[in-house]
């Protein structure tokens, strides 16, 4: 593998990760080569895309169009064991585009990140057919069922390296360009947005429970209904935890430039925002289009992969 361009690494973060199909539409366009790929969840997902070769402008079309119709298809609930969605429809999207295509055989090495749900282990996503190793990354916890792939049962890479730096620095050197899409520093209270339309009452029918029942005040100061304040709660103590873990990982494992789009305004789950994701995605590679330029030209300290370490568990 030739040492001329950059080792991308793409994080995890719902439908933030839009931002990464940005990211490399622009780092193409600026003619800035692009030599392996490296992901987590929606990250792994993304740059398969990429690394398969699939046209930028039809990845964008398709990130673009997304609508909450269209997540809900995706995402609808379906008694799955271990998870509210079994990925059936998710699964058949990724064999839509990606067939029974081997990562070995793609034009620009790639690995995804995955857990164990066993032993808690990491595990590298880095041979075999391309969409069930994206299928077994995205397995977020309580939303997608974990996904079976030789004898592990796996979840969602995000849960022990949402960004996996070390790994891909292991594996194909450098100079590395990481995206994070999670604040890793304190925020203000994400302002909850309202429902589309279409979703409301008026045309969503409801049991009659339901619609009789009046919203339950919690002791919260402010009080607020309490479906949503547990939501919240919930959303709000895994990205402290998350954040944490990746700030860790970047003080023991650095990049050699790390980009950071700002998409924090958009939920996991707001996949109809992929229009917004995307220009921030590119918008964030034009701000730092001098730090890129000048990290081709100096390249990285550690150019080759690094010798005699430790590879995680490869699928």
């Amino acid at each position: 593998m030739s040492n001329n361009g950059l080792v991308v690494v793409l994080g995890g973060g719902g439908a933030r990760g839009l931002a990464h199909v940005g990211i490399l539409e622009a780092l193409t366009q600026h003619g800035f080569p692009v030599r392996a790929v490296a992901g987590t969840s929606i990250g792994a997902e993304v740059g398969a895309f990429f690394a398969s070769g699939f046209p930028m402008d039809e990845l964008c079309r398709i990130g673009g169009a997304v609508d909450w119709r269209r997540t809900l298809q995706l995402f609808m609930p379906d008694l799955a064991r271990g998870g509210l969605c079994s990925g059936r429809k998710i699964l058949a999207f990724l064999r839509q585009h990606f067939g029974d295509r081997l990562i070995e055989t793609l034009p620009i090495p790639w690995i995804g990140i995955a857990t164990d749900l066993d032993s808690g282990e990491e595990v590298v996503l880095d041979r075999g057919i391309l969409a069930t190793a994206v299928r077994a990354s995205i397995s977020l916890p309580g939303l997608l069922a974990p996904y079976r792939l030789g004898d592990r049962l796996l979840i969602d890479g995000g849960v022990v390296n949402s960004l996996p730096i070390d790994v891909a620095r292991t594996r194909f050197g450098g100079p590395i360009l990481a995206v994070l899409l999670q604040p890793i520093g304190p925020r203000g209270h994400a302002r909850r947005r309202r429902m589309p339309g279409w979703l409301s009452a008026r045309h969503v029918p409801h049991p009659a429970w339901i619609r009789r029942a009046r919203p339950v005040r919690t002791g919260v100061e402010g009080g607020g209904d309490i479906n949503w304040r547990t939501r919240w709660v919930m959303s709000q103590s895994a990205s402290i935890t998350q954040a944490a873990l990746i700030r860790l990982r970047l003080q023991q494992s650095p990049p050699d430039l790390l980009l950071n789009p700002e998409v924090r305004h958009i939920g996991p789950l707001e996949f109809y925002r992929g229009t917004e994701a995307i220009e921030a995605g590119r918008q964030e590679v034009r701000r730092r289009l001098p730090e890129i330029e000048r990290l081709l030209v100096s390249g990285s300290s550690s150019l080759e992969p690094e010798s005699g370490s430790n590879n995680p568990r490869s699928s």
